[in-house]
């Protein structure tokens, strides 16, 4: 009798150190609750710096592209030294730095 109670004693602690190793695993931790508003934080953003290329760019009215087409517009060339009209697709891909795309 003492030793079926040994072996029952041992195979509860067992049983109970093999459960909790199990359901000891998950830690929930819960949300925070917010009641109202919450306080609001400063957020540096970084202004960007944008150039305006409409105002510094005068384009005749003879040399504009077709309806759905566009030109690659180069600032520092004539208007009539400037490369014919193409897809804006295609154009839109391949503006230099010192150009602007001019859609029709």
């Amino acid at each position: 009798m003492k030793k079926l109670i040994t072996i029952f004693t041992i195979m509860l602690g067992a049983g109970t150190f093999t459960g909790c190793m199990v359901s000891g695993g998950m830690v929930i931790t819960p949300e925070p609750i917010v009641i109202g508003d919450p306080p609001r934080q400063k957020v540096a953003v970084k202004k960007k710096k944008h150039h305006n290329h409409r105002a510094a760019v005068r384009i005749p009215p003879g040399h504009m592209p077709s309806r759905g087409m566009c030109r690659i517009w180069y600032v520092d060339r004539p208007p009539g030294h400037q490369p014919p009209q193409g897809s804006c697709r295609s154009l839109s891909r391949r503006v230099p730095y010192n150009a602007v795309l001019v859609r029709g």
